[in-house]
């Protein structure tokens, strides 16, 4: 199996990596276009074969400021372009799709995303698993079962 960098692209998102020797880490997002560059490349040079799975999000909803929606696009895509770079292949899966591979989940955001933590916290008890890095975990969840 190839290495899979899964990737929850909020500013407070996360990165989950599965490295080529079938370890699992967890990482918040790094500040800054340029450390998640870097992060990125250094993932890719240490992980020959690397694909990602990005959340697919980055669009406006209802309820959103204009300005927050812009913002948030606009960071998404400056992680599809940091994937490209480094000639890293991603898909993207979305948020409805990764969470079903995980189990049945609240319609509450607050109460579904400490589901996910907690899920995560138990599946991955090796990791100190967080808000930030529990989405990431997820969709590595179900980017493992996509072979």
């Amino acid at each position: 199996m190839n290495p899979i960098l899964c990737i929850d692209p909020g500013a407070s998102g996360g990165l989950a990596l599965l490295n080529h020797e079938s370890i699992i880490a967890a990482f918040p997002m790094p500040e800054g276009m340029t450390a998640q560059i870097d992060a990125i490349r250094a993932m890719a040079v240490a992980n020959p074969g690397l694909v990602a799975v990005m959340e697919k999000v980055g669009f406006h909803r209802p309820g959103n400021s204009a300005v927050a929606s812009c913002k948030f696009a606009r960071h998404v895509g400056h992680l599809e372009a940091a994937l490209y770079t480094c000639g890293i292949p991603f898909v993207e899966v979305t948020p409805h799709k990764w969470m079903a591979a995980i189990g049945k989940m609240p319609a509450d955001k607050k109460a579904r995303k400490n589901a996910i933590k907690e899920e995560m916290a138990r599946r991955f008890p090796h990791l100190m698993v967080t808000l930030g890095v529990a989405d990431a975990l997820g969709i590595l969840c179900w980017a493992r079962n996509q072979s």
